[in-house]
Order: structure tokens, then sequence, then C-alpha cells
């Protein structure tokens, strides 16, 4: 039967010099690295206390654990798919359900206004601008890229993955282009009640107008800053 010693003494010296060495090779937000480093050090203290039941004094168990572990960076190496699978995984998510809120606000934002947009196509509109059709198209497109991007990452972090070619960086890559195809869309939106501002002040309803502008900025900053984590990830892998 193997005796249980006191954690305590297996976080020394070396084994936390070990996991900030490792800490600063990994990737991502400090919460991702925080739940894999939590596991490493349970790890270590487990093997530690295995080699100090074989009769090894805490510092030699400690350096003897380390060494079982090995080179931080061949470690940090192995969690790093990890990390971009998990942190592409949830921006695309959250990317997916932040869509049709916002979307939402500028239906809401069109029906208030009265701006006569139907559910027909946009050439069958009348009495709208003649930029608003294109500009709703694009941000149609947009929006088309950003669910497909937001899918795919999905799709390549989740059972699908058993049939797939491991490809660490297809869903880092996918999610960052679901997040600037965000950002485009947000812009679009932006960018049309800016020229209906300026074009037909008088038919825009000010306060659903408000809601819709202040949750496409707040997405478009969540988006951009989720963008470009998964590109630091996806450039973290080799």
């Amino acid at each position: 039967m193997i005796r249980r010693f006191p954690a305590e003494p297996a976080a020394g010296p070396a084994v936390e010099g070990y996991l900030a060495e490792l800490t600063a090779l990994l990737p991502g937000p400090s919460r991702a690295r925080a739940g894999i480093v939590a596991e490493l050090r349970s790890g270590l203290a487990d093997a530690t206390d295995a080699h100090r039941s074989a009769g090894l004094p805490p510092p030699q168990a400690a350096l003897a654990a380390i060494r079982e572990f090995g080179d931080p960076a061949r470690v940090a190496a192995g969690f790093r798919a990890e990390i971009a699978a998990s942190q592409a995984r949830r921006a695309a998510v959250a990317l997916l359900v932040t869509g049709p809120l916002v979307g939402l606000l500028w239906i809401a934002t069109a029906a208030a206004s009265h701006l006569r947009i139907g559910l027909a196509p946009p050439w069958h509109w009348t009495g709208t601008a003649p930029g608003l059709g294109a500009g709703i198209y694009l941000i149609a497109a947009a929006a088309g890229v950003t669910a497909w991007g937001a899918v795919l990452s999905i799709a390549a972090t989740g059972r699908l993955t058993r049939w797939l070619p491991t490809r660490p960086r297809r869903a880092p890559t996918a999610a960052a282009v679901a997040g600037y195809g965000a950002v485009s869309a947000d812009g679009l939106g932006l960018a049309l009640l800016a020229a209906e501002l300026v074009t037909v002040p008088g038919k825009l309803s000010l306060l659903p107008a408000a809601a819709a502008a202040a949750a496409s900025i707040a997405r478009m900053l969540l988006a951009r800053r989720a963008a470009r984590h998964c590109l630091a990830l996806r450039a973290s892998l080799t």
C-alpha cells in the first residue's frame, strides 16, 4: 500500500520553478492555462509521493518526478493544440449565440423606424435608399462567413475529429475567420445606421437604434479580440 504524504513538500522550489517555466510556454489566456497547470501540479505531487514512498528524500523525490514529466518545452507543446481547440470552440459558440441576438435588434430597429424592409428580397423593397439593399447584401454575406467559420470550428473540435484528418490549426483558423466576419457584419451595420442618420434622420427610431448600435460595438470588440487570440494560438502550433 502506497503511503500518502502531505502535498506541501511536493510543491517545493523545484516543482514550482518547473511549473512556472512550463506556464510561460503555454499559449492562451490565464484561465485556460490555470487548469492545465493545476492538473500538472497534481500529477507531480502524486509522482513525488510515489518516489518518497520508495525511500527518496523529498528534494530528490521532487526532482525524480520532474525528470519523469520531461522537458517543459515538450510538455507545453503537447498542450498547445488542446488549448487552441478549446479557445476556438468557445469563440465560435459565442459568435453563433450573439449573432442572432444582435440581428434581432437590428430587425427591431428597421421595423420601428418604418424603413419598409420586409421578408421579400431587397430588389422588391420600395421606398428605401438605393444603397441600403446593397449594404444589407454585404451584411448577409459577412454573417454567412461568420456562421460558416463558427460551424467549421465547432466541427473541428467535436466528434467529427474522429473522421477528419488531424490538423490542429483548422479550428483556430476557422474561428478567426468567423471573428473577422462578425467584425465586418457589425461594422457594415453601423455604417448603414450612420448613413441613415445623415440621409433620413427623422425616420429612425432612436432607442432601438442605440441598443442595436451598442450591441454591435460590443460584439465587434469581443469578436476582434477573439479572432486575434485564435490567430496567436494558430501561430503557436507546429
